[in-house]
């Protein structure tokens, strides 16, 4: 399990070297912050600014789940890791299966965001 997370976050963190993408934005929520005010004024490098509202708009819902039930936001993130590894055996039996593809894809975007928000809000830094 450890390794697929650890594949996820080494793909992630690759991609977010060529522009401020959706994956920088969720790593640096101050920037998200400063590119939504700035945005009818000036464009954001890799989104639009519908983008960048929408993906504030997902991150404020995160934090406030979070913020109002700590405790049911970690069984989340357990159980989206445990999902997560019960697909990736069943796409090792069955690696033609787009529609189980599709919802890993998924699952792996809301472990991201949901693991962004916590070290976001929960992390010593912040």
């Amino acid at each position: 399990m450890n390794k697929y997370v650890m594949v996820i976050v080494l793909m992630l963190g690759l991609t977010s070297c060529s522009e401020k993408n959706e994956h920088y934005y969720l790593t640096h929520p101050e920037a998200l912050l400063s590119a939504v005010k700035a945005c009818p004024v000036q464009q954001s490098q890799g989104l639009t600014c519908s983008q960048l509202s929408e993906l504030a708009n997902r991150l404020n819902i995160l934090a406030y789940q979070l913020q109002y039930s700590p405790q049911g936001f970690g069984v989340k993130i357990l159980s989206l890791q445990q999902t997560l590894s019960s697909q990736a055996l069943e796409i090792e039996k069955n690696a033609a299966n787009a529609e189980l593809k599709a919802s890993m894809a998924l699952n792996q975007k809301d472990l991201a965001d949901r693991l962004a928000v916590v070290k976001w809000l929960e992390s010593p830094k912040s």
